[in-house]
């Protein structure tokens, strides 16, 4: 259901999560980890634990910086490193935010090994965290925090569920999610891999069982006649297509459609980054210069729920 690009050489087999835990989950994994070790201080990553998801002949193979530049030349399509660098910058900066605020609820949809409910444990007073995603991918993400003696916090709860068969609201329900509640949702890495019946019928629901105000966080792939000719974007799908044949991308909007998408479900963008600005926000070096280029078609976005008075 899930994420990125994979560091690894190894090529996956045309089988879905339903079935073994993501693919594209570990590969996002494996990229933050990689950024947790940047050299450059100003992009340097901040996941600190990523690296206890990711298989131990990888972690060995992070030691090494002869074999980290290799993977990071020929292992990684073009920008997905630095689209992770400002990915995991933005969504870390939202959560730390609700957290300091206090709000009560953070819904992670499609938690995949994201930590920051480990990482920022200290933050979270009155918060409750509900961590959704496949089953296969949860029962190894206990396991692995398991081995590496990270406690679950009491408030966080890790919830199972197919986003491509269940009811989001039906499952946040019976989990404790109390509606119409301010809560944030977390919607990192997922909507690409999603039809966009999925994602219309997600964003309804979310916007039904929260409280005007409420925010949702999430990437997106934008669409436009110049990405079809892109090399590096051709690049990177066909990297996508034969590293993770068991899970297909298939949503993306119109470039410059988003405000309108938004808004016709009952959304108002709170903020929006396209790729030249996230690298001037995220990836600006001392010099001035950026340490590289995001894909062109990916987008970050913070969108609050309007009023259900009306849109």
């Amino acid at each position: 259901m899930r994420r990125e690009v994979t560091s690894s050489g190894s090529f996956s087999s045309k089988i879905s999560v339903e079935c073994e835990p993501s693919k594209t989950a570990m590969g996002a994994a494996a990229l933050r980890a990689l950024a947790a070790l940047e050299t450059r201080e100003e992009i340097r990553g901040r996941d600190h634990l990523a690296e206890i998801f990711l298989s131990e002949e990888y972690k060995l193979s992070l030691k090494d910086p002869a074999i980290r530049e290799w993977v990071m030349k020929n292992r990684i399509a073009p920008g997905m490193y630095e689209f992770m660098i400002a990915r995991t910058a933005f969504f870390d900066s939202i959560v730390e935010r609700a957290l300091r605020e206090d709000i009560p609820r953070i819904a992670f949809l499609g938690a995949g090994y994201d930590s920051r409910p480990y990482r920022f444990r200290s933050l979270i007073q009155n918060t409750r965290i509900f961590e959704l995603d496949i089953e296969t991918t949860q029962q190894r993400k206990r396991e692995l925090l398991r081995q590496a003696k990270v406690d679950v916090p009491d408030s966080v709860a890790l919830v199972s569920i197919n986003f491509n068969s269940d009811n989001v609201g039906d499952v946040l329900k019976r989990s404790g999610f109390n509606r119409g509640e301010v809560a944030l949702f977390v919607w990192e890495g997922v909507t690409y891999y999603l039809s966009e019946r999925v994602v219309d019928e997600t964003l309804g629901i979310v916007r039904s069982n929260a409280a005007a105000g409420s925010r949702i966080g999430f990437d997106y792939a934008s669409r436009s006649p110049e990405n079809r000719n892109d090399e590096g974007l051709k690049r990177l799908k066909g990297m996508m297509e034969a590293h993770y044949p068991g899970e297909p991308t298939r949503f993306a909007i119109e470039r410059g459609k988003i405000e309108w998408y938004l808004s016709s479900r009952g959304y108002r963008i709170v903020e929006h980054l396209d790729a030249r600005e996230m690298e001037l926000k995220y990836l600006s070096l001392r010099d001035g210069s950026t340490s590289g280029k995001a894909p062109a078609s990916l987008c970050l976005c913070l969108a609050s729920v309007a009023d259900h008075g009306g849109r």
